[in-house]
Order: structure tokens, then C-alpha cells, then sequence
């Protein structure tokens, strides 16, 4: 038996392997893509402002979202996110955001990771403001009707 681990793991480590997806984009292509996925980053973060749930949900996968870490909640369904979203909207007089930075990762022809940082100043409907820096990762995928985001993480400072 122990005779046939060895190559059965060599046999396993070339079969995965192979299987990988062969992904192979010109540094053009992945401009193009960090161009594409960079545009709808930025108008979703300008549309912010707008305090509106259905134009908050564009960019959002609806088939294939993951979850979103947002500092402490954890969100498992989009629609459990969405429902926290339009709640905190509800709540607020205005906002405005504002992204510090940003770095886009072609990992693929239909994957992309996205970090960004950004100030936000939000003023509640209880007259209370919020000013606070939001460090997020995205993980964004390409699917039938564009790029849209799958998975957040976001931590407040």
C-alpha cells in the first residue's frame, strides 16, 4: 500500500494541475479588464451618495454571491446583506464617500480582486456624523450580464 502513495500523490499533484484553468491574458487584456471592473468600482462608490438600494444593488452578484465580512457582521446570502444596506440607508440624512486609494488584480479572464481604501463622512438623520476610513477587498467575476462583485471584506477604522 505504502508503494502506491507516492506515486498516486505525484499522479494527484500533475492531474489538479492540469486541470487549472490555462488563463493566459496579454498585458493588454488585463488593462482592459482593470479599466472595465476600475469604471464600475468608481460609479459605484459616487452612487453611494445616492442613499438608493437599487442603485446601491447594480454591481452586486445576485447568482453567485459569497458573503461579505463587513467589521463585525458576517453576511452568508446577498439578500441578508442587502437587507442590512437598506437598513443603514434608512438611517442616514447623507453621505459621501470618497476613495483614497485603489489597486486592481487581473486574476483571470472572468476574476478580478480589487483593494481599495476610502473615507467616509455620513450624516445621520439623528444629526450624529461619522467620519471613518473603510479598507475593503472585493473579489469581483465576470457573468452573463458584466462584472459584479461576489465577495467583500471591510474593515473600519
Amino acid at each position: 500500500m505504502k508503494k502506491l502513495l507516492f506515486p498516486l500523490s505525484i499522479f494527484l499533484i500533475f492531474f489538479f494541475i492540469s486541470c487549472q484553468e490555462k488563463d493566459t491574458l496579454t498585458a493588454e487584456h488585463k488593462a482592459s479588464i482593470a479599466d472595465e471592473v476600475g469604471k464600475i468600482y468608481v460609479e459605484g462608490i459616487s452612487n453611494l451618495s445616492k442613499l438608493n438600494i437599487e442603485i446601491w444593488s447594480e454591481p452586486w452578484s445576485k447568482n453567485n454571491f459569497l458573503s461579505v465580512n463587513s467589521g463585525v457582521n458576517y453576511f452568508s446570502t446577498y439578500t441578508e446583506f442587502k437587507d442590512s444596506v437598506e437598513h443603514w440607508f434608512s438611517l442616514r440624512e447623507s453621505q459621501n464617500v470618497t476613495i483614497v486609494d485603489k489597486k486592481i488584480y487581473v486574476l483571470t479572464s472572468d476574476q478580478v480582486l480589487l483593494t481599495s481604501i476610502a473615507n467616509w463622512e455620513i450624516l445621520f438623520k439623528n444629526e450624529e456624523e461619522l467620519k471613518v476610513k473603510a479598507l475593503a477587498t472585493l473579489l469581483w467575476k465576470k457573468e452573463a450580464d458584466g462584472w459584479k462583485i461576489v465577495h467583500l471584506h471591510e474593515s473600519w477604522q
